[in-house]
């Protein structure tokens, strides 16, 4: 038995179990533990357990690491991976878009080709020399590639490796002048699109007060003072119009009457023959007179107010030759003889007028992309380029 003095305090006694447990608190301190005399340690055994114990102790920290570090691993992973399909995704954009402008520009290229092919045509129209020769040679001698376009809308196809071109040309000989036409006659073309008598009175009347130098209502007309209330007021020109979209300025004009609306076949197709006032005026023209060899079949209907069924026979008539007066139209088209009486004065013969809308629309041979290109062209043979363009409109609907 030990006896203590005072102030003493016994030694505390430790085993191989406290050393155990102590050095699963702060095994560094293990070797510093091994040297004091204070802290016996029991043979080579207790060494052994004490070491044993530090070895599962640091085996257990080493599968808890492994365990972070998968964790991280797959976050890395995560977050390359939304990196890559990311860079996949922006680089599919790119090629897109990159696809995207090189066929608009393949489109183009192809319609301003369209253009320039109908061009060529009319200016060999004008030219003397070629239509000598051309009168001197036979119809069956004339290749169909190179025989004379003709300017009533037909449309002709200009082939080119990636796609094709549809080119239409219209006279504007065979159109009405909306600067010049009379209030009845424009009453009358107005009526055939089918419109209520108030509300063709209204367009009528508005296209007038429009075009007229004064600011004096008409019946149903429109003056500055309404042009003025509306949400983005305007002036109303009191001039003559210098373009023929100027229209869609005019009360009453809307778009479904200026392009014409899009109309619905059986099988459920939207119909490509969308006629408007954008078909029948032009501020080119000569008049309110139309030429009949260069009319197209829809200004001969709204027009003349003639049946589609008449309309269609003098297309026809013409194709062999040109009408010389009204004596060789009702000898060679007698349906329209019941019609001569309201008409004739309406009816020109080989007019002069050098003004034509080109429409141009290409398409590829693969894909539902299409681009079209509208340009009024005047034939000047006094010109350097026999040509000059009036109006050029990069979109076409």
């Amino acid at each position: 038995m030990r006896i203590l003095m005072k102030g003493q305090s016994p030694k505390p006694k430790v085993t191989n179990q406290s050393i155990i447990v102590w050095t699963l608190r702060s095994k560094s301190l293990l070797p510093s533990l091994c040297k004091r005399e204070e802290f016996p340690l029991f043979g080579k055994e207790g060494v052994g357990e004490i070491f044993t114990t530090i070895c599962l102790f640091n085996y257990g920290l080493l599968r808890q690491a492994r365990g972070v570090a998968l964790v991280m691993v797959l976050w890395v992973v995560a977050i390359l991976s939304v990196i890559v399909l990311e860079f996949c995704f922006a680089m599919r954009t790119e090629v897109n878009i990159t696809n995207n402008y090189k066929e608009e520009f393949q489109l183009y290229a192809m319609a301003e080709g369209g253009v320039q092919r109908a061009v060529a045509e009319l200016i060999y129209k004008h030219d003397p020399g070629i239509q000598q020769m051309r009168k001197t040679m036979k119809l069956e001698e004339v290749p169909p590639e190179k025989m004379e376009w003709v300017t009533d809308g037909r449309p002709y196809l200009v082939p080119f490796d990636q796609g094709a071109c549809e080119v239409r040309v219209v006279s504007e000989a065979g159109k009405i002048n909306i600067n010049l036409v009379s209030e009845s006659t424009l009453r009358k073309i107005i009526g055939n699109f089918g419109l209520e008598e108030e509300e063709r009175d209204a367009v009528v009347d508005s296209i007038l007060d429009w075009r007229d130098a004064d600011d004096f209502y008409r019946v149903t007309g429109a003056e500055n003072e309404y042009y003025q209330s509306l949400k983005e007021p305007y002036f109303c020109k009191n001039g003559n119009l210098d373009s023929v979209e100027e229209l869609l300025l005019v009360r009453g004009v809307t778009p479904d009457l200026f392009y014409g609306r899009k109309t619905i076949k059986k099988e459920g197709e939207v119909s490509e023959d969308r006629i408007g006032l954008k078909d029948i005026f032009s501020i080119y023209a000569t008049g309110e007179q139309i030429d009949i060899n260069s009319a197209t079949p829809v200004s001969l209907r709204f027009v003349l107010g003639i049946p589609e069924e008449v309309a269609r026979q003098i297309v026809k008539a013409r194709e062999e030759k040109g009408f010389e007066h009204h004596q060789d139209l009702l000898r060679r088209v007698p349906e329209i003889s019941a019609f001569m009486g309201g008409i004739a004065n309406l009816i020109l013969f080989r007019s002069s007028v050098p003004y034509y809308t080109i429409e141009s629309k290409a398409k590829k041979k693969e894909g539902e992309s299409n681009r079209g290109i509208k340009v009024i062209v005047k034939v000047d043979r006094g010109d350097k380029r026999k040509h000059k363009i009036i109006q050029w409109v990069d979109a076409i609907l």
